[in-house]
């Protein structure tokens, strides 16, 4: 069977997803790390590790919809280029899937 090449707006979406995941991840290691250097004291520097942070969820949360976005239009796609009944339950898996983080 021959590989179809992968969809440069989704590696894209992905790409965005995936880095503003890390840089979430790091503001909140960023906080924590300056809080503690505060000694849990309210500061100028936790005052701007606390911004950032917020900066780059609402950056992460923008992500998440474009890629819920991508999946939808995908969805779409599916259910109106096909010439025979879709099992609704199929394409649902898409909204109801289980992400295991003990893998």
């Amino acid at each position: 069977m021959k590989k179809r090449p992968k969809s440069k707006v989704m590696e894209k979406v992905v790409d965005c997803l995936e880095n503003a995941y890390q840089e979430f991840v790091d503001a909140a290691a960023a906080v924590l790390e300056t809080k503690a250097s505060s000694d849990c004291e309210r500061t100028a520097a936790t005052d701007t590790a606390l911004e950032n942070f917020k900066k780059k969820w609402e950056t992460f949360k923008a992500a998440c919809d474009q890629a819920q976005e991508l999946v939808d239009s995908v969805k779409q796609r599916i259910t109106a280029n096909t010439t025979f009944p879709v099992n609704e339950d199929i394409i649902d898996i898409f909204d109801h899937s289980i992400v295991d983080f003990d893998d």
